[in-house]
């Protein structure tokens, strides 16, 4: 089965990759303690058979017996706990490893029980158990990207050859759930977003999980051989702001651009309806969703008021404020930033778009140099990523490479809700933490939600039994 994707995976090493189709492509190779149900989004066991809050510091973990690596070695304990002390050890210099810096330390009881101590109650704890595991004679080193030296997980698919533009995955015949939906797996990179659709419907592919621009979809409709799918995903369309730099550091500017933009307009044009205006990075359904959050709708009669009331011409003939939109070089997304610059045109401030290759626009955005940027979040499944993005302490520098509050953003009332949110174990109250987290970040708007894209799939007869799943990951891949 022929699976395309739109750009490169940057990293396999789940404990390294920070890009979207590399995460996602880990999740095939590597298996975790604990996953997410594709549809429902609520955290499941899958290599543990039962996970124990023994305290709110401790937490017993039993594994299902039998488990093996998709080489046929024995998965146990001792595998466990050198994964997650890996993550940890300054030579691997992992992304996440102030997250789990929380573990105190683990004993294994037996060769099927870990318990992980924490430092302090951490209420996500339960999702930190995600981590794919590797093998315990693979934990000392980092897994290439390409190359031969192939790593071996206890996932669904084992790599058999990957290489830029193309990944090559089998099924793995250990795999603890038993046979996969499609054995062999092919997937091919194509960067441009016509030849992607023309592929599919030259029969060159099969299967495309949101790699077809919206505009395109329509080209597979009434089609016998086609079959569309949709589910409502969970990642977010925004506008990132720097609020560190004139004149994204008043609040009256931001609001002024969220008033601005028309996102039903966009929803309907663009995406064929096939989209959800956001209110916020948690989507609706999710059970700390915010449905009262305040929200910007079209008035662009009112962002004009707050233009002025910052100080700023709406005029046609004076001065006007000029910004710039920084994006990435996807094709589509170039042309929603069209539309919306054209709306920020007519409330008084101009546009100047700058498509940049993903890996560098990152890179500058880490180092703040931007005004405006375009950008989606793959998925918040666990509110408390929210600090990861919106944390005083998760302002990108020099040196440190956990943290993505590219917006430079600083609040005290979030930071200490964040921490709340984090130490609360009961539901009820992590709910009344998010939504006050959900309103800050609406009062004060350092990212703008736009929306909430569909998640779409495109399949020939040979992949008429995927399963769309919600959060745009590719498990359905290997079971529905």
């Amino acid at each position: 089965m022929v699976f395309i994707l739109p750009r490169d995976i940057q990293q396999i090493d789940p404990r390294l990759t920070g890009d979207a189709f590399g995460l996602k492509v880990s999740r095939l190779i590597f298996a975790s303690l604990v996953t997410i149900d594709p549809h429902s989004l609520e955290p499941i066991v899958d290599l543990a058979e039962h996970v124990e809050v023994v305290s709110p510091t401790l937490y017993r973990v039993k594994i299902k017996k039998g488990l093996k690596f998709s080489d046929g070695s024995e998965l146990d304990a001792e595998d466990i706990v050198a994964t997650f002390r890996s993550v940890v050890a300054p030579e691997i210099s992992s992304r996440y490893a102030r997250t789990y810096q929380r573990i105190r330390f683990m004993e294994s009881l037996d060769a099927h029980t870990v318990d992980f101590h924490l430092v302090e109650p951490h209420a996500t704890f339960l999702t930190d158990l995600e981590l794919p595991i590797i093998r315990e004679q693979d934990a000392r080193r980092t897994f290439a990207t390409s190359g031969s030296d192939l790593p071996v997980g206890a996932g669904p698919y084992r790599i058999i050859s990957i290489k830029p533009g193309r990944i090559e995955l089998r099924a793995n015949r250990y795999w603890h759930r038993g046979e996969v939906l499609f054995p062999k797996v092919r997937m091919i990179v194509v960067q441009d977003d016509n030849t992607r659709a023309l592929r599919m419907l030259a029969g060159a592919a099969d299967l495309s999980l949101n790699a077809i621009p919206p505009l395109l979809v329509p080209l597979f409709f009434n089609r016998p051989e086609f079959r569309v799918t949709a589910a409502p995903g969970v990642g977010t369309t925004y506008l990132g702001l720097n609020t560190e730099v004139a004149p994204m550091n008043d609040v009256r500017i931001r609001r002024a651009i969220a008033y601005a933009i028309d996102r039903k307009s966009i929803i309907k044009g663009k995406f064929g309806g096939r989209a959800r205006v956001a209110r916020s990075w948690i989507a609706p359904g999710h059970w700390a969703y915010g449905d009262r959050t305040s929200y910007y709708d079209y008035d662009p009669k009112k962002a004009r008021e707050l233009l002025r009331e910052a100080g700023l011409s709406t005029s046609e003939t004076k001065s006007r404020t000029r910004l710039t939109l920084r994006i990435g070089n996807d094709r589509f997304r170039h042309s929603i930033a069209r539309v919306i610059a054209a709306m920020l045109s007519d409330v008084g401030i101009d546009i100047d778009i700058r498509p940049t290759e993903v890996a560098m626009l990152i890179a500058d955005l880490n180092h703040g140099h931007f005004q405006l940027t375009m950008l989606q979040v793959p998925e918040v499944i666990e509110p408390h990523t929210l600090s990861w993005f919106f944390a005083s302490d998760k302002i990108p520098i020099p040196g440190r490479v956990e943290g993505a509050n590219r917006w430079r953003f600083r609040n005290e009332k979030l930071d200490e809700a964040l921490e709340r949110g984090r130490r609360f174990h009961d539901r009820e109250q992590r709910v009344i933490v998010y939504r006050q987290v959900q309103e800050i970040l609406a009062q004060q708007l350092p990212v703008i939600p736009l929306w909430h894209e569909d998640s779409v799939a495109i399949a020939n007869r040979r992949a008429w039994n995927y399963t769309v799943p919600r959060d745009g990951r590719f498990g359905t891949l290997a079971r529905r």
